[in-house]
């Protein structure tokens, strides 16, 4: 049969039909190999995308609970008097100036009285007041930009505060909660509702109910927060409630119906919000999960996780990417990688082996150094001198490699970083005469905000314990560099002597420039001397130390303090003291992680708790109690993880 067939046209068969056979199979393994790598990146890409959107949601979501804890301090100090409510304007006005992710502060009497500071959506602030509780009318007033009441600005309206969704849930549950989103009030006509949501915590004086303190924001402002991040090229974020509902979506589909009640997800006017609506009812999904969905003929990548957990909310974050921003343009490489091909065959067929030879070689090499890569082998790299797709290509391929290698570092870096932070905390507990001391600390991140220290000041003898212990709002990287400047500043500070209300005041005025009010920390300062019988503390917005006198069984209450450190520039602090400080007694310096650490139930560890522990373990040395607080949290805390950062310090007097 081949005897009939002309050379030169047999010749280019012989040779062309191979090199095309093997140019087809390499160009399918390539794009296999290649959209392979791409899509890990993708998901890799995604995952942190949704992983800093989440951050900085739960950042947003703390800021409602950091301000109502604050505040119930202050109430609790009578730093804030309820009998006098026109007395808390500066405070409200300077914390809704430092916070203004918030939509209001406000304080509702159990007997009817009301006071809030608000920030409407074209900025003005209002201050507004109900003195009266048998008086059915609240008055407001414009404020200024120095939180100073605008002239002829008073205006009053109807306002029923056991009608209002931020007092009721607090109230009726009498615990700190979260409201259900609901429509502010005089939006509920208006075409482009805002939905609010607020958090609460209940005030009380014995069993007596005294009144909620409350902090709120705009879901609204939610939404046009999320329209501001980059989900891709062409994706978006959306946030739903565990009924299904959209609370805030970052483009401008709706989340409330004209009719005033909130949208459920697998309603929305948008294709792609109700697919993934229908998608999150039907799933059973765990947290951080990863899918895939199809809307109109394409393909997308979907990302869900839990977000404001440690808030007490149970909501749910999901990030929705096209594919072809990931991929797009492998696929476009492709495409023209294989008219190349079919360009070289067709070469081949004339040129002979050689040529096939010079058109496989490069796309084996790239084939191979993608493998590797898959593989783990982060430092391939295609050195090419050939077709420009080819170049083009190793050049892709090579910045995806370097992509990853920074990943790499990036991990590393965190990881050094941890130890440089473990580095700055005590790592063993100081000898004082007379004293029993031990500290710990753990971090839920890589890095946190916690800090202990034991401070060596001028002045002090071998019997006298100066204690520190402090917990910056937040955690990672930025919560770990302001508490390593806080410990710089303090240690600095120790040369020269002072009162412990003198060193707050010096740090704060260090980290007000730094911070500008934007982070902030709280810090407990405790001198303890065995041989003077007396304690001595200072606070910036951290709760006092725990104090257990064996002798009596007892636990001594003690208040006071001032704003947290960062905040507000020219705080002034006081410094208390209790004498009677007899052997036995076992001082605990705690952030609040301790208590507040979580069992599955959603119950709290809690004050009570602790206390026994203290009783139980009372005639062990001070590690000795230590380690049975660590072991009764980790009995309490089951198969939870540790959501907050971790640190006490606990004193013993010999």
């Amino acid at each position: 049969m081949f005897t009939r067939i002309p050379i030169k046209v047999l010749a280019p068969l012989l040779f062309g039909v191979p090199v095309l056979a093997i140019g087809l199979w390499l160009s399918l393994a390539w794009n296999h190999q290649s959209q392979h790598a791409i899509t890990q990146l993708a998901k890799q890409d995604l995952e942190q995308i949704h992983t800093a959107t989440a951050d900085k949601i739960a950042d947003v979501l703390s800021i409602p609970v950091r301000v109502c804890r604050l505040n119930q301090h202050l109430i609790s100090s009578r730093s804030l008097s309820p009998d006098d409510l026109s007395t808390w304007r500066p405070t409200f006005v300077r914390e809704s100036q430092s916070f203004d992710v918030l939509s209001a502060i406000s304080w509702g009497s159990a007997d009817g009285r009301t006071a809030w500071v608000s920030r409407y959506a074209n900025g003005d602030i209002y201050w507004a007041v109900k003195q009266d509780p048998d008086q059915p009318e609240m008055s407001q007033w414009k404020l200024d930009a120095d939180g100073d009441v605008v002239p002829g600005s008073r205006s009053s309206f109807d306002f029923n505060l056991k009608s209002r969704p931020w007092y009721q849930a607090p109230s009726e549950l009498r615990r700190a909660t979260w409201s259900e989103p609901y429509v502010w009030v005089g939006g509920e006509n208006a075409d482009d509702k805002t939905l609010g949501i607020s958090y609460g915590i209940p005030i009380f004086g014995g069993n007596q109910l005294i009144g909620v303190i409350d902090a709120d924001f705009s879901l609204n402002d939610l939404s046009s927060y999320l329209e501001k991040l980059k989900f891709g090229k062409t994706g978006m974020a959306l946030l739903v409630s565990p009924d299904k509902r959209l609370l805030a979506v970052s483009n401008e589909t709706k989340i409330v119906q004209a009719n005033g009640k909130r949208v459920l997800a697998s309603e929305s006017k948008s294709p792609l919000v109700a697919t993934v609506g229908k998608y999150l009812e039907g799933s059973t999904f765990a947290n951080d999960s990863n899918s895939h969905l199809t809307v109109d003929g394409r393909n997308y990548y979907l990302h869900a996780s839990e977000v404001g957990q440690e808030v007490g909310l149970n909501w749910t974050l999901v990030t929705i990417v096209p594919e072809e921003d990931f991929i797009g343009d492998i696929q476009s490489e492709f495409a023209r990688s294989w008219s190349t091909s079919l360009v070289a065959v067709v070469l081949a067929i004339g040129l002979g082996f050689i040529a096939a030879r010079w058109l496989v070689e490069p796309l084996t090499r790239i084939v191979s150094s993608v493998r590797r890569i898959g593989q783990g082998d982060l430092d391939t790299r295609i050195e090419m001198q050939h077709a420009p797709e080819y170049m083009q290509l190793a050049t892709a391929i090579n910045t995806m490699a370097e992509g990853l290698q920074d990943r790499m570092r990036m991990q590393k870096s965190l990881s050094l970083a941890m130890e440089v932070q473990r580095n700055l905390l005590p790592t063993e507990s100081p000898s004082f005469n007379g004293l029993d001391i031990a500290g710990h600390s753990t971090y839920c991140d890589e890095t946190g905000g916690d800090y202990f220290d034991f401070l060596d000041v001028s002045g002090c003898d071998q019997d006298t314990a100066v204690i520190v212990i402090g917990d910056v709002m937040g955690h990672g990287v930025a919560a770990a560099l302001l508490m390593a400047t806080a410990r710089g500043i303090l240690r600095s500070r120790c040369a020269v002597p002072g009162s412990l209300a003198d060193f707050l005041k010096h740090l704060n005025e260090m980290l007000v420039v730094d911070t500008q009010g934007e982070r902030f920390m709280t810090m407990l300062l405790v001198n303890l001397s065995a041989k003077k019988d007396t304690l001595r503390w200072a606070s910036a917005g951290h709760g006092p130390p725990i104090i257990y006198t064996p002798g009596d069984d007892s636990f001594p209450e003690f208040d006071g303090g001032g704003l947290p450190l960062g905040l507000v520039e020219g705080e002034t602090y006081s410094e208390y003291w209790q004498p009677g400080i007899k052997s036995g007694t076992i001082l605990l310096a705690t952030t609040d992680g301790l208590e507040e650490t979580m069992n599955e139930q959603g119950d709290q560890y809690g004050k009570e708790r602790l206390q026994q522990v203290l009783r139980e373990n009372a005639s062990k040395s001070a590690e000795e109690i230590s380690q049975a607080i660590r072991q009764s949290l980790a009995m309490f805390r089951g198969a939870n993880s540790q959501d907050d950062d971790l640190t006490f310090v606990v004193a013993k007097v010999l």
